[in-house]
């Protein structure tokens, strides 16, 4: 299915807000204005981009550590999301989670998780839910190539397979597992047949062509809609940077790296939205401004909240104890961010 003119525009602005909110933690994080550990996906927006343009805003997913890609695609601000990595009030959660565990209800981000496949599952019992339940949302579970070494995506693939539930499985398949490359730990030659043993229809896919992923995604997620069971999506994509904000990715050559680099998927968009007439250089230019407006404003009210006080700690520990999400964040108070 063919993205409309508007979709591409808006997947752009959406790959730029990714990239512009990771390239901004790494800088912030190398000035030590950042604390704790983080995992960015430079190079790989295109891959949740493309999925969640097929997706609605009661849809859920679930995410692996390198999450925020993910997350931001599918609706979460990117203003609570700089508190929260800045450890501050007025974050996703409540400063509580970190980079690596993002989540918002609200937008249906059921959680990033720091253990590798861990997330499969949790979706697989989400999308058990919202098959009982009645209607047509689907869950999304995104995971990194690592992940398919895991017994929990065995498991997940299985359950999701035999209760045929709404759910996609989207492995991002940036060709490492932290240092260790796909052939070192990856025993099936083709993921894809691999995964038709579970009796799910799944579908390989240039991971940094944004409309071969929403192409794809759009029967994935059609067929869950409709009663027909799991998807699996094989998104072949690169990450740019190391494995975590400390890793020099000393692991890879420097051809490998800028041969992925070539395939900019933002530069991918930009060239197609330009070469057909859809958008001018000035109007995209115009775009990339205003992205990079926001996420200044963003860092700036992130940076000027509070510590959170430490009666928060007992908070939030038991069930019965509730908070709003995005508590002490609202467009209108970034907007007044100096």
């Amino acid at each position: 299915m063919p993205l409309t003119v508007q979709q591409l525009l808006r997947g752009y602005e959406t790959m730029l807000l990714i990239r512009g909110f990771e390239e901004s933690i790494r800088k912030l994080h190398g000035r030590g204005k950042l604390p704790g550990f983080m995992h960015v996906s430079v190079g790989q927006e295109a891959v949740p981009t493309g999925v969640s343009l097929m997706l609605r805003e009661d849809d859920v997913i679930t995410a692996p550590h390198r999450n925020h890609g993910d997350v931001i695609a599918k609706g979460v601000p990117v203003e609570p999301m700089f508190a929260e990595v800045y450890g501050h009030v007025g974050g996703t959660c409540r400063a509580k989670g970190g980079s690596l565990h993002i989540a918002s209800v609200a937008h249906g981000v059921l959680g990033a998780n720091g253990i590798v496949g861990a997330g499969l599952p949790i979706a697989v019992g989400a999308a058990l839910a919202l098959k009982r339940q009645g209607g047509d949302r689907v869950a999304v579970a995104y995971a990194g190539d690592g992940a398919i070494a895991t017994g929990a995506s065995h498991e997940a693939l299985n359950m999701a397979a035999l209760w045929k539930v709404p759910l996609v499985f989207v492995r991002e398949d940036n060709q490492y597992a932290e240092s260790t490359p796909r052939d070192a730990y990856q025993s099936m030659p083709d993921v894809v047949r691999y995964v038709e043993g579970y009796g799910i229809p799944a579908e390989a896919v240039d991971g940094n062509d944004l409309e071969a992923v929403a192409d794809a995604a759009s029967r994935a997620v059609a067929r869950a809609r409709e009663g027909g069971g799991p998807g699996f999506l094989q998104c072949a994509t690169y990450r740019w940077y190391g494995h975590n904000i400390g890793d020099v990715g000393a692991y890879r050559s420097k051809e490998e790296v800028a041969a992925w680099k070539a395939r900019d998927p933002i530069e991918h968009v930009r060239r197609r939205l330009v070469e057909s007439g859809d958008a001018t250089t000035t109007e995209l230019d115009a775009v990339d401004a205003a992205v990079n407006e926001r996420i200044a404003r963003a860092i700036a009210w992130a940076e000027a909240q509070p510590e959170p006080p430490p009666e928060w700690a007992r908070e939030d520990v038991f069930s019965d104890a509730q908070f709003a999400p995005l508590a002490g964040w609202s467009a209108g108070a970034a907007e007044g961010a100096p």
